[in-house]
Protein backbone atom coordinates (compact mmCIF):
# COMPACT_ATOMS: atom_id res chain seq x y z
CA UNK A 1 0.00 0.00 0.00
CA UNK A 2 2.39 2.41 1.01
CA UNK A 3 4.84 1.62 -2.58
CA UNK A 4 1.31 2.28 -3.97
CA UNK A 5 1.26 5.39 -2.89
CA UNK A 6 4.70 5.86 -3.48
CA UNK A 7 4.09 5.72 -6.89
CA UNK A 8 1.36 7.49 -7.27
CA UNK A 9 3.27 10.47 -5.82
CA UNK A 10 5.71 10.24 -8.18
CA UNK A 11 3.37 10.12 -11.70
CA UNK A 12 1.50 13.09 -10.16
CA UNK A 13 4.81 14.72 -9.11
CA UNK A 14 6.10 13.64 -13.31
CA UNK A 15 3.08 15.41 -14.10
CA UNK A 16 3.64 18.41 -12.86
CA UNK A 17 6.87 18.63 -13.71
CA UNK A 18 5.91 17.86 -17.51
CA UNK A 19 3.37 20.29 -17.37
CA UNK A 20 3.51 22.79 -20.33
CA UNK A 21 1.73 26.18 -20.08
CA UNK A 22 0.03 26.97 -23.06
CA UNK A 23 -0.14 30.30 -24.63
CA UNK A 24 -2.13 30.97 -27.40
CA UNK A 25 -2.79 34.91 -28.81
CA UNK A 26 -4.97 36.74 -31.45
CA UNK A 27 -4.16 38.16 -34.36
CA UNK A 28 -6.77 40.94 -34.03
CA UNK A 29 -8.25 42.85 -37.03
CA UNK A 30 -7.53 46.00 -35.19
CA UNK A 31 -3.92 45.84 -35.14
CA UNK A 32 -1.34 46.68 -37.91
CA UNK A 33 1.03 43.81 -38.88
CA UNK A 34 4.21 46.21 -37.49
CA UNK A 35 2.46 46.15 -33.99
CA UNK A 36 1.79 42.50 -34.06
CA UNK A 37 5.26 41.96 -34.74
CA UNK A 38 6.26 43.71 -31.90
CA UNK A 39 3.76 42.61 -30.12
CA UNK A 40 5.51 38.32 -30.75
CA UNK A 41 8.93 39.47 -30.34
CA UNK A 42 8.38 40.70 -27.01
CA UNK A 43 6.20 37.84 -26.03
CA UNK A 44 8.70 35.36 -26.86
CA UNK A 45 11.57 37.16 -24.72
CA UNK A 46 8.86 37.49 -21.95
CA UNK A 47 8.43 33.68 -21.74
CA UNK A 48 11.77 33.20 -22.48
CA UNK A 49 12.95 34.96 -19.65
CA UNK A 50 10.39 32.97 -17.41
CA UNK A 51 11.74 29.85 -18.27
CA UNK A 52 14.25 29.19 -15.15
CA UNK A 53 11.86 29.86 -13.00
CA UNK A 54 8.54 28.07 -14.53
CA UNK A 55 9.95 25.65 -16.95
CA UNK A 56 9.13 25.07 -20.34
CA UNK A 57 6.09 26.53 -22.28
CA UNK A 58 3.81 26.62 -25.68
CA UNK A 59 3.39 29.49 -27.70
CA UNK A 60 0.67 29.47 -30.76
CA UNK A 61 -0.82 31.96 -32.53
CA UNK A 62 -4.64 31.48 -33.39
CA UNK A 63 -5.28 32.25 -37.13
CA UNK A 64 -7.92 34.30 -35.13
CA UNK A 65 -9.43 38.08 -36.61
CA UNK A 66 -12.45 39.32 -35.25
CA UNK A 67 -14.37 42.53 -33.68
CA UNK A 68 -13.21 43.03 -30.10
CA UNK A 69 -16.63 42.30 -28.53
CA UNK A 70 -16.40 39.22 -30.08
CA UNK A 71 -13.02 38.25 -29.04
CA UNK A 72 -14.05 39.25 -25.49
CA UNK A 73 -15.99 36.17 -25.61
CA UNK A 74 -13.60 34.10 -27.06
CA UNK A 75 -11.42 35.02 -24.36
CA UNK A 76 -13.13 34.68 -21.68
CA UNK A 77 -13.66 30.83 -22.55
CA UNK A 78 -10.09 30.33 -23.14
CA UNK A 79 -10.72 27.53 -25.62
CA UNK A 80 -9.40 29.08 -28.72
CA UNK A 81 -7.55 32.26 -27.60
CA UNK A 82 -6.45 32.71 -24.27
CA UNK A 83 -4.28 35.96 -24.49
CA UNK A 84 -4.03 39.39 -26.43
CA UNK A 85 -2.57 42.29 -26.32
CA UNK A 86 -5.65 45.48 -26.58
CA UNK A 87 -5.26 48.90 -25.23
CA UNK A 88 -7.50 48.61 -21.99
CA UNK A 89 -11.36 49.03 -21.64
CA UNK A 90 -13.00 49.04 -17.35
CA UNK A 91 -14.75 45.65 -19.02
CA UNK A 92 -11.37 44.04 -20.17
CA UNK A 93 -9.76 44.60 -16.74
CA UNK A 94 -12.76 43.61 -14.87
CA UNK A 95 -13.90 40.54 -16.76
CA UNK A 96 -10.01 39.03 -18.08
CA UNK A 97 -6.64 39.40 -16.01
CA UNK A 98 -4.71 42.39 -17.12
CA UNK A 99 -0.99 42.78 -16.83
CA UNK A 100 -0.58 46.00 -16.15
CA UNK A 101 2.88 46.31 -17.89
CA UNK A 102 2.46 49.02 -20.86
CA UNK A 103 3.23 46.27 -23.86
CA UNK A 104 4.79 49.29 -25.71
CA UNK A 105 5.72 52.07 -23.58
CA UNK A 106 2.37 53.59 -24.02
CA UNK A 107 3.23 54.98 -27.47
CA UNK A 108 -0.03 53.68 -27.63
CA UNK A 109 -1.75 56.69 -26.34
CA UNK A 110 -0.34 59.35 -28.78
CA UNK A 111 -3.00 58.91 -31.53
CA UNK A 112 -2.10 60.88 -35.07
CA UNK A 113 -4.79 61.22 -37.79
CA UNK A 114 -5.66 60.00 -41.24
CA UNK A 115 -7.09 62.81 -43.39
CA UNK A 116 -7.69 63.89 -47.15
CA UNK A 117 -5.29 65.57 -47.92
CA UNK A 118 -6.81 68.37 -49.37
CA UNK A 119 -7.68 69.20 -45.57
CA UNK A 120 -3.89 69.60 -44.54
CA UNK A 121 -4.07 73.02 -44.34
CA UNK A 122 -7.33 73.22 -42.09
CA UNK A 123 -5.80 70.84 -39.74
CA UNK A 124 -1.98 72.63 -39.87
CA UNK A 125 -3.76 76.05 -38.77
CA UNK A 126 -5.17 74.46 -35.59
CA UNK A 127 -3.60 75.87 -32.64
CA UNK A 128 -6.24 75.04 -29.55
CA UNK A 129 -7.84 71.75 -28.42
CA UNK A 130 -11.34 74.10 -28.18
CA UNK A 131 -10.12 74.49 -32.39
CA UNK A 132 -9.37 70.64 -33.05
CA UNK A 133 -12.80 69.92 -31.38
CA UNK A 134 -14.60 71.76 -34.07
CA UNK A 135 -13.83 68.78 -36.54
CA UNK A 136 -15.60 65.21 -36.51
CA UNK A 137 -13.62 62.38 -36.04
CA UNK A 138 -14.83 58.81 -36.74
CA UNK A 139 -13.96 56.12 -33.78
CA UNK A 140 -15.63 52.60 -33.50
CA UNK A 141 -18.11 51.77 -31.68
CA UNK A 142 -16.53 49.00 -29.84
CA UNK A 143 -13.30 50.52 -28.95
CA UNK A 144 -12.51 51.76 -25.66
CA UNK A 145 -10.90 55.39 -26.52
CA UNK A 146 -14.62 56.39 -28.39
CA UNK A 147 -16.00 57.10 -25.08
CA UNK A 148 -13.16 59.34 -23.79
CA UNK A 149 -13.40 61.28 -27.23
CA UNK A 150 -17.15 61.87 -26.62
CA UNK A 151 -16.06 63.12 -22.75
CA UNK A 152 -13.39 65.71 -23.94
CA UNK A 153 -15.89 67.44 -26.40
CA UNK A 154 -15.51 65.93 -29.82
CA UNK A 155 -18.12 65.68 -32.07
CA UNK A 156 -17.94 61.01 -32.84
CA UNK A 157 -19.25 59.92 -36.06
CA UNK A 158 -19.07 55.95 -34.85
CA UNK A 159 -18.53 52.78 -37.31
CA UNK A 160 -18.58 49.41 -36.69
CA UNK A 161 -15.48 48.12 -38.13
CA UNK A 162 -12.33 49.86 -39.12
CA UNK A 163 -13.29 49.22 -43.09
CA UNK A 164 -16.38 50.76 -42.82
CA UNK A 165 -14.67 54.04 -40.92
CA UNK A 166 -12.34 54.00 -43.86
CA UNK A 167 -14.83 54.28 -46.13
CA UNK A 168 -16.94 56.70 -44.17
CA UNK A 169 -13.69 59.04 -44.09
CA UNK A 170 -13.59 58.65 -47.71
CA UNK A 171 -17.67 60.12 -47.97
CA UNK A 172 -16.64 62.78 -46.43
CA UNK A 173 -18.76 61.61 -43.30
CA UNK A 174 -16.07 62.80 -40.64
CA UNK A 175 -13.08 64.78 -41.09
CA UNK A 176 -9.97 62.75 -39.35
CA UNK A 177 -9.56 59.47 -37.71
CA UNK A 178 -7.32 59.10 -35.02
CA UNK A 179 -5.50 55.84 -34.87
CA UNK A 180 -1.85 55.22 -33.00
CA UNK A 181 0.98 56.02 -35.19
CA UNK A 182 1.41 52.11 -36.44
CA UNK A 183 -1.85 51.89 -37.24
CA UNK A 184 -1.78 55.11 -39.39
CA UNK A 185 0.75 54.08 -41.45
CA UNK A 186 0.09 50.81 -42.37
CA UNK A 187 -3.56 51.77 -42.85
CA UNK A 188 -2.59 54.48 -44.86
CA UNK A 189 -0.37 52.18 -47.32
CA UNK A 190 -3.38 49.71 -47.28
CA UNK A 191 -6.18 52.19 -47.91
CA UNK A 192 -4.96 54.62 -50.31
CA UNK A 193 -5.45 52.66 -53.36
CA UNK A 194 -9.13 52.95 -53.30
CA UNK A 195 -8.86 56.98 -51.93
CA UNK A 196 -5.65 58.65 -53.77
CA UNK A 197 -6.07 61.82 -51.26
CA UNK A 198 -5.95 59.75 -47.85
CA UNK A 199 -2.71 60.93 -45.90
CA UNK A 200 -1.56 60.95 -42.17
CA UNK A 201 -1.88 64.36 -41.06
CA UNK A 202 1.21 66.29 -39.94
CA UNK A 203 0.82 68.39 -37.56
CA UNK A 204 -0.85 67.55 -34.29
CA UNK A 205 -0.90 63.95 -31.97
CA UNK A 206 -3.60 63.54 -29.44
CA UNK A 207 -2.18 61.88 -26.11
CA UNK A 208 -4.74 59.49 -24.68
CA UNK A 209 -3.33 57.76 -21.63
CA UNK A 210 -4.38 54.75 -22.95
CA UNK A 211 -2.25 51.47 -22.44
CA UNK A 212 -1.77 48.40 -24.50
CA UNK A 213 -1.67 45.51 -22.07
CA UNK A 214 -1.69 42.06 -22.29
CA UNK A 215 -4.48 40.42 -21.23
CA UNK A 216 -5.20 36.62 -20.28
CA UNK A 217 -8.40 34.79 -20.56
CA UNK A 218 -10.02 31.64 -19.76
CA UNK A 219 -10.99 29.67 -16.50
CA UNK A 220 -7.34 28.40 -14.11
CA UNK A 221 -5.18 31.15 -15.81
CA UNK A 222 -3.79 33.58 -12.57
CA UNK A 223 -0.58 31.06 -13.35
CA UNK A 224 0.07 32.14 -16.84
CA UNK A 225 -0.47 36.06 -16.04
CA UNK A 226 2.00 35.94 -12.90
CA UNK A 227 4.28 33.85 -15.42
CA UNK A 228 4.06 36.18 -18.21
CA UNK A 229 4.31 39.55 -16.04
CA UNK A 230 7.37 38.03 -13.94
CA UNK A 231 9.45 37.63 -17.52
CA UNK A 232 8.26 41.32 -18.64
CA UNK A 233 9.68 42.14 -14.97
CA UNK A 234 12.80 40.51 -15.94
CA UNK A 235 13.35 42.28 -19.17
CA UNK A 236 12.75 45.36 -17.51
CA UNK A 237 15.22 44.97 -15.25
CA UNK A 238 18.08 43.82 -17.77
CA UNK A 239 17.31 46.58 -19.97
CA UNK A 240 15.47 44.27 -23.35
CA UNK A 241 12.06 45.65 -22.75
CA UNK A 242 13.35 49.14 -23.55
CA UNK A 243 15.66 47.51 -26.38
CA UNK A 244 12.78 46.08 -27.90
CA UNK A 245 10.77 48.54 -27.96
CA UNK A 246 13.09 51.21 -29.61
CA UNK A 247 14.29 48.53 -32.01
CA UNK A 248 10.55 48.34 -33.04
CA UNK A 249 9.35 52.00 -32.78
CA UNK A 250 12.46 54.53 -33.29
CA UNK A 251 12.29 54.66 -36.76
CA UNK A 252 8.39 55.13 -36.69
CA UNK A 253 8.41 57.63 -34.30
CA UNK A 254 10.89 59.78 -36.96
CA UNK A 255 8.80 58.63 -39.33
CA UNK A 256 5.74 59.96 -38.48
CA UNK A 257 7.40 63.50 -37.04
CA UNK A 258 6.10 62.58 -33.51
CA UNK A 259 8.34 64.84 -31.97
CA UNK A 260 7.78 67.76 -34.05
CA UNK A 261 3.80 67.92 -33.69
CA UNK A 262 2.03 69.61 -31.57
CA UNK A 263 0.45 67.69 -28.86
CA UNK A 264 -2.94 67.97 -27.47
CA UNK A 265 -3.72 65.97 -24.25
CA UNK A 266 -6.99 64.42 -22.74
CA UNK A 267 -7.26 62.91 -19.51
CA UNK A 268 -8.73 59.59 -19.58
CA UNK A 269 -11.57 59.15 -17.31
CA UNK A 270 -11.96 55.46 -18.01
CA UNK A 271 -8.21 54.60 -16.42
CA UNK A 272 -8.23 52.14 -13.75
CA UNK A 273 -6.97 54.31 -10.46
CA UNK A 274 -4.45 50.72 -11.10
CA UNK A 275 -2.48 51.90 -14.17
CA UNK A 276 0.75 52.74 -13.57
CA UNK A 277 1.12 55.97 -14.51
CA UNK A 278 3.84 57.07 -11.99
CA UNK A 279 6.21 54.91 -13.19
CA UNK A 280 8.60 56.15 -15.67
CA UNK A 281 10.32 53.22 -16.95
CA UNK A 282 6.44 52.01 -18.58
CA UNK A 283 5.93 54.75 -20.66
CA UNK A 284 7.79 56.75 -23.72
CA UNK A 285 7.68 60.30 -23.75
CA UNK A 286 8.85 62.41 -27.14
CA UNK A 287 10.28 65.09 -24.58
CA UNK A 288 13.12 63.41 -22.89
CA UNK A 289 14.41 62.34 -26.66
CA UNK A 290 13.72 65.70 -28.58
Amino acid sequence: MRNGLCLLALLAWQGMAWAVDVYTIDMNSSKSSFSDSHILHLLAAALDASQPKYGPYQFKVAPLRMERDRLLQEMLKGELVNLSGQVTSAEWEQKLIPIRIPVDKGISSYRISLIDSRNQELFSAVRTLEQLRGFTLGAGRQWSLTATYKQAGFHVVEGSTSAGLHSMLAAGRFQHFPRAIDEAVYEQAAYVPSFPTLSVERSFALYIPSPRYFFVGGAQQQRLAQRLEYGLQQLIADGRYEQIFHEFYDGLIEQVGLRKRRIFRLNNPQLSPLTPLSNKAYWYDPLDHR
